[in-house]
């Protein structure tokens, strides 16, 4: 904890989140760290003189602002030497820390030049070719742009292996793990769906979500790093959750024993092709813990649950932009068989139809009144299968769907033998974002 808010140290601090959006001239007036504070006229003097006081030369300079290009050597040493380095001088804020700023904190793989190399020769792209790395697919205005090599570099340091340089530049296409600027948990998570998961062995079955494979778990090192390294994520700063991510980047691969479509081919691409799908959002799985969710009458209701119990989950959910629904293959076969589902959209389908809340709720939800969703939705035709001007006109307490359209469903089958399920409520981005992974090989 810093001794003082005007230590020159947040002086340097708030820099560096400018600089981040590309601002390397701007004024500060740094209050007091209270998010529940009332009274701002100790500072206003102080404010009212920065956005007075005439622009200085350097404040009046023109064009784009081009950060400083570091060596491509950074360090030579020890191991233990290079540990120290990466790791860097531990830095905290006022609200939290202290964090370590070129890694996730732990130790990484030191990438060497000849470790470099033998990463790239994991993809046929020139080490020289510079990718645009953008999260928000330009909405934001600023691309970030990293080499190849730069991301071979971060690949090397995660600690994975040649062969998932296709995956690891596909996750450096969406920027890798950002974090937010908002006080919200912000997590990110990537699914690889085609046969490359094969290839490189990802867990796709018993305990895909946890730790123990080399591949799942580097890759999710890999999108840590990135978002570090090569995006500007600096905890604190450009990532400001209260509580952080949990599992924040967590990476894992579609299981291929599903009765329906796999996601490549949901997603439009050919069932030979690999993808990968990223989520960036809010995002917080619970499994299908059916007695959380509504009282079983069975036995096998308190074991699997049932299409109903899916929809109350949904219905409930926090989150409800881009709902998830994860089903282990027993599972999802067993809905198929069973319920009849013969299709993902047809899932899709029966959640948007039974996952209701009221009129009432639904304009009253934080992220509806903010976001102009009722606005949004005043604009669409009648009768369309999404949230439209029907649905604004009922009464309070008419039911309507608790998601937007079917089709910002994402159903996902993965994990081991028996009956299991789980889902979790996205936001803000109601569908992930596809990325070939075939593309960089």
């Amino acid at each position: 904890m810093l001794e003082s808010w005007n230590d020159p140290t947040m002086n340097a601090i708030a820099r560096d989140s400018f600089v981040h959006f590309g601002v390397p001239q701007c004024r500060q007036v740094l209050t007091a760290p209270d998010t529940a504070l009332v009274d701002l006229s100790p500072w206003l003097p102080d404010l009212i003189d920065a956005l007075t006081r005439p622009l200085t030369a350097l404040e009046q300079e023109s064009g784009t602002w081009q950060p400083p290009i570091p060596p491509r050597i950074a360090m030579t040493g020890t191991l233990d030497e290079v540990q120290t380095y990466f790791q860097g001088d531990l830095v905290a804020t006022p609200t939290g820390g202290p964090w370590a700023w070129m890694t996730g904190g732990g130790p990484i793989i030191p990438p060497t030049e000849e470790a470099v190399a033998r990463m790239l020769q994991g993809t046929s792209h020139s080490p020289d070719e510079i990718m645009d790395m953008d999260v928000y697919l330009g909405k934001s205005g600023i691309i970030y742009k990293a080499t190849i090599e730069k991301i071979a570099v971060n690949a090397v340091m995660a600690g994975c292996k040649p062969e998932y340089m296709p995956a690891v530049l596909a996750i450096a296409e969406t920027g890798g793990c950002i974090g937010s600027t908002s006080d919200r948990t912000r997590n990110h998570m990537y699914v690889v769906s085609g046969p490359y998961a094969k290839e490189i062995g990802m867990n796709s079955g018993f305990q895909f979500f946890g730790a123990g494979n080399p591949a799942n778990e580097s890759l999710q090192q890999a999108a840590q790093l990135i978002g570090i390294n090569l995006h500007g994520m600096k905890y604190g700063i450009t990532n400001g959750s209260r509580m952080g991510g949990m599992a924040w980047g967590t990476t894992f691969a579609e299981n291929p024993d599903t009765p329906w479509d796999t996601l490549n081919v949901d997603f439009g691409y050919d069932a030979d092709e690999s993808v990968l799908l990223m989520w960036s959002g809010s995002m917080a799985f619970a499994p299908g813990v059916q007695t959380g969710i509504q009282a079983p009458t069975d036995l096998e209701g308190l074991q699997s649950g049932s299409p109903e119990l899916a929809a109350a989950a949904f219905s409930n959910a926090l989150f409800k932009d881009g709902p998830i629904l994860i089903f282990s293959p027993d599972t999802a076969r067993k809905w198929k068989e069973k319920f009849g589902f013969d299709s993902i959209q047809e899932i899709q389908d029966y959640i948007w139809d039974n996952a209701l809340w009221t009129r009432g709720e639904w304009l009253n939800d934080y992220n509806v009144a903010t976001k102009g969703g009722e606005a949004k939705c005043a604009a669409r035709e009648p009768g369309t299968r999404q949230l439209n001007i029907d649905h604004v006109n009922l009464p309070d307490d008419a039911l309507v769907p608790a998601i937007d359209n079917p089709e910002r469903i994402t159903i996902i089958v993965a994990g081991g033998s028996g009956e299991a399920w789980g889902f979790a409520g996205g936001w803000p981005f109601g569908l992930p974002r596809a990325i070939s992974i075939d593309d960089w090989r």
